[in-house]
């Protein structure tokens, strides 16, 4: 089964298709052709397991994501669970909600991290500078705000940021979490 991309239903995303996606060609990453995109992309999408869904997420829930980490920092107060919450409710109100047994979590990755799919429902790119999301011959940008539902035939490496930049990643898995998966 090959992935295809799709903007979610219910969601808008700025940009087209060919600013976003990557294809290797002879000569490096370069942006699809319009027969190439035509096969990548759908319209409308299917919800059969071979698409990939971007959506992206409102301000309200990027300036509460960035005030619940300055709660923890500054007094130890902040609330991701609630915070958590109140993503899975946004996700849902737009019909498109993660399992029911998912499990969130904050990954923050330097130019030396990894960060491996494979156990993702979605992710999600809190940070401000646009994040890459590496495929077998693929790349998609994500950019601050935007997530993307994955599916399990169709894994990637997020691309670790160039510089001192940050990538700031909001993790929707499927099953443990990372950290839980490793202790045991």
């Amino acid at each position: 089964m090959k992935a295809t991309f799709a903007i979610a239903p219910n969601f808008h995303c700025k940009g087209s298709w060919s600013d976003r996606l990557l294809v290797q060609g002879s000569d490096g990453w370069r942006a699809p052709n319009g027969e190439e995109l035509a096969a990548l992309t759908t319209q409308p999408p299917a919800d059969d397991g071979s698409c990939i869904f971007l959506f992206s997420v409102p301000m309200h829930l990027r300036s509460r994501f960035w005030a619940m980490l300055n709660e923890e920092a500054a007094e130890g107060q902040g609330d991701f669970i609630s915070f958590s919450d109140d993503v899975a409710a946004f996700l849902t109100f737009k019909d498109f909600a993660p399992p029911a047994d998912a499990v969130c979590e904050l990954l923050v990755q330097d130019a030396a991290g990894q960060v491996a799919t494979a156990d993702m429902w979605g992710l999600i790119n809190f940070g401000e500078e646009p994040v890459q999301l590496a495929f077998a011959d693929l790349q998609l940008r994500l950019d601050a705000g935007e997530g993307c539902r994955l599916i399990a035939n169709a894994t990637a490496d997020v691309v670790p940021p160039a510089g001192e930049e940050l990538n700031v990643l909001y993790a929707i898995r499927t099953g443990v979490a990372a950290d839980d998966a490793s202790a045991g």
